[in-house]
């Protein structure tokens, strides 16, 4: 079925027009033809000016459709346009299109300035975007950060360095630290008895509770050596209290290995002792290695004595050096072990024994 067109004003304001306009020629119709009223020169220019009358009134009205049907017009354009302008009152205009033109004009700011205000907004919300998604890649950097970073050092201290405005020396310097190695005595002759797999479960469980033991302490895992361990005590914190945490360290770990050889014969693993040397002295930290493979790591001849004095540990021994044996002596029973030379030394080093 064929849809009806709407009627325009201009065709209802033109019906309505003639119609009206038929009402004079019908009363003089009517006067002449029914009532025989005489055609006198009165009438004839009555006439004429209802005529006259009628015409401009036709042309004033055509006027104003006209002008309605223009702003009609200009109004769907300046709203389909992509920049909207106002639309232009001329003294002509009629009083009833002039309130019609200033409200559209007041609604057509608003919709600019809303638009300019999105546009705004749009904007910063794109910068805010890329904000949130640089703060959230720096997130997921510092959680892979934070992950890699635990392998070394407690988490608890990870939080502590993290929200720390101190710096903590963790690049290239030269610093007094305590070096601490522990090592499994006789590793080789048990090892050699044993399949390969038990030999790894067996040292990743020794391991996992040493390292536990370090962090608990304050320490830095520096790297394992086969089955040796190496570690760092004040760097985190102050230097003074490395020492103390380094001995407290090794008492607590000779202290869990003998718990932990209770489990290993339930699991028929092997038992066995660990040696502990302790040294404190100034040491230099730094990145060491080639372009490809860097290590974070700590050289010295501290490093060199501390290694040394972990193979004159006995079985469940600890044995510090001079230095560490004066910051801890107040705290920690030791006794003189004797004095061991040390490559490039001249002169002995004092050593001392952790216990009565």
């Amino acid at each position: 079925m064929k849809k009806k067109k709407p009627l325009r004003f201009r065709d209802i304001e033109q019906a309505s027009y003639s119609l009206i306009g038929f009402i004079p020629y019908l009363l003089a119709f009517y006067l002449v033809f029914h009532l025989d009223v005489e055609i006198s020169p009165q009438l004839l220019l009555m006439g004429l000016i209802a005529l006259i009358a009628h015409l401009v009134g036709y042309s004033v009205i055509r006027k104003f459709g006209r002008q309605l049907s223009n702003v009609r017009d200009i109004t769907g354009k300046a709203a389909m346009s992509e920049h909207k302008y106002a639309i232009e009152i001329h003294d002509n205009t009629p009083d009833e299109l002039v309130g019609i033109v200033q409200h559209f004009n007041a609604v057509l700011a608003d919709s600019e300035l809303a638009s300019r205000n999105f546009r705004e907004m749009t904007a910063q919300m794109v910068v805010y975007t890329r904000d949130i998604e640089r703060y959230q890649q720096k997130l997921r950097e510092e959680g892979v950060s934070r992950n890699r970073l635990s392998r070394y050092v407690d988490k608890s201290l990870i939080e502590k360095i993290v929200n720390s405005d101190e710096d903590i020396p963790l690049q290239n310097a030269k610093q007094e630290a305590t070096m601490f190695f522990a090592d499994i005595r006789s590793f080789t002759t048990i090892s050699e008895h044993m399949a390969p797999e038990d030999v790894i479960g067996m040292l990743n469980e020794y391991f996992d509770a040493m390292v536990k033991i370090i962090f608990k302490h304050q320490g830095i895992l520096d790297k394992f050596i086969g089955d040796e361990l190496m570690a760092t005590f004040g760097v985190i914190g102050e230097p003074e209290d490395g020492p103390l945490n380094a001995v407290k360290a090794a008492v607590a770990m000779q202290a869990r290995v003998k718990s932990l050889m209770s489990e290993f014969r339930l699991k028929n693993y092997p038992v066995f002792e660990i040696g502990i040397g302790i040294n404190t002295g100034d040491v230099v930290m730094g990145n060491v290695g080639s372009k490809n493979r860097m290590d974070y790591t700590v050289i010295g001849d501290t490093v060199n004595v501390a290694s040394r004095l972990q193979q004159m540990s006995e079985g469940h021994g600890i044995v510090v050096g001079e230095k560490t044996y004066q910051y801890c002596k107040a705290y920690v029973p030791m006794k003189l072990k004797g004095e061991i030379k040390v490559k490039n030394r001249g002169a002995p080093v004092k050593c001392y024994e952790v216990g009565n």
